[in-house]
């Protein structure tokens, strides 16, 4: 008598990580092993994400890129992070406006989501409206991708609310505008804003200070940052920089970010753009940002959008982890091949 099939889980963080490491890996891994298990108890099993995983039969894998059993492995229900610039997805590089910035190449492991059984993007709001629209930027790497596997849908970042708001309103405002601003190599490049900031007149540590990473899991750092900063910045190439950023949002910090993913909630004042016909615009936002809006002002703009993003429920992570349960209810009994080629 032939046993159940396993459900495999592999992450990079073990499900028990969360709450007590805040690290997307960590929140995702949590989250979607606790609704499988909820759905198909025993026969889920959580495999480390370094240990040797050989899926057989009709198994199930549910992981993301670039667990190495996808290489032969198609019986898999997968997560990714994308906003299908297409400059990133051909070259590894964001290339507009006379940038030849590197990012994380995904040559090598691209094609190992060819013939899954079902891929779920992560993406962003300005993304997901392009894509919506048709727009040359992301059609050709949206279209690409969606060739890719059986079944394909787009979600935004879900995320735990409840515990990233957790220093939200906890503090008084600080006494003027400060900006963290996040910067640490390709992924995390902010070099342009901070040399306008410098050329604006700002001084750093004392108007805005540097960071190239921040443990949020670190309370008193994060309760320190929350009682001296009113703004981080991030102008990252990264497609997980709307993730990131939206942890801050929610901890009780305005944002302000690259217009690929970011449109400031409708409020182009706290967006940047690398377009250089935009650095007037650019300017414009940053001295209105420290010089007009005061700490009031920010506080009022930050708790705009952030009401917005509790308000949603696209956000929320029954709306990614109901389609992710139902795509392995359907593999498991699926005739879909476990391996190809």
């Amino acid at each position: 008598m032939m046993s159940d099939p396993t459900i495999h889980v592999s992450f990079p963080q073990p499900p028990d990580a969360f709450p007590g490491k805040l690290h997307w890996h960590a929140q995702i891994s949590r989250y979607v092993y606790g609704a499988l298990s909820d759905r198909f108890g025993a026969r889920v099993r959580f495999s480390p994400w370094s240990a040797p995983l050989d899926p057989a039969g009709r198994d199930v894998l549910v992981s993301f890129l670039p667990h190495p059993a996808l290489e032969h492995w198609k019986r898999s229900v997968l997560i990714e992070n994308s906003n299908f610039d297409v400059d990133k997805w051909r070259f590894a590089a964001f290339r507009r406006h006379g940038l030849e910035a590197p990012v994380d190449s995904v040559r090598e492991t691209g094609e190992w989501l060819r013939h899954q059984y079902a891929l779920l993007v992560l993406s962003n709001d300005v993304a997901i409206r392009r894509v919506a629209a048709g727009d040359p930027l992301v059609a050709a790497c949206h279209d690409h991708m969606a060739g890719l596997a059986r079944h394909f849908s787009v979600h935004p970042h879900p995320i735990d609310k409840v515990e990233f708001s957790r220093l939200a309103g906890a503090f008084p405002l600080p006494p003027k505008v400060r900006m963290l601003v996040y910067h640490g190599g390709p992924r995390k490049n902010s070099a342009e804003l901070i040399a306008t900031l410098r050329d604006i007149g700002l001084q750093e540590n004392s108007d805005f200070s540097v960071a190239a990473y921040v443990p949020k899991d670190r309370v008193d750092l994060m309760s320190f940052l929350r009682q001296n900063f009113l703004v981080v910045a991030n102008t990252s190439y990264s497609e997980t920089g709307p993730i990131n950023m939206i942890e801050y949002l929610l901890s009780g910090f305005a944002i302000y970010g690259h217009d690929d993913w970011w449109d400031g909630a409708g409020n182009p004042r706290f967006t940047w753009s690398y377009d250089p016909a935009a650095q007037p615009a650019n300017r414009a936002g940053l001295l209105h940002i420290f010089h007009e809006l005061g700490p009031a002002g920010v506080a009022a703009e930050r708790d705009r959008v952030r009401a917005a993003f509790l308000d949603r429920t696209d956000n929320d992570w029954p709306a990614l982890l109901g389609p992710l349960c139902r795509h392995v209810e359907a593999l498991l009994e699926s005739d879909h091949p476990g391996r190809v080629g």
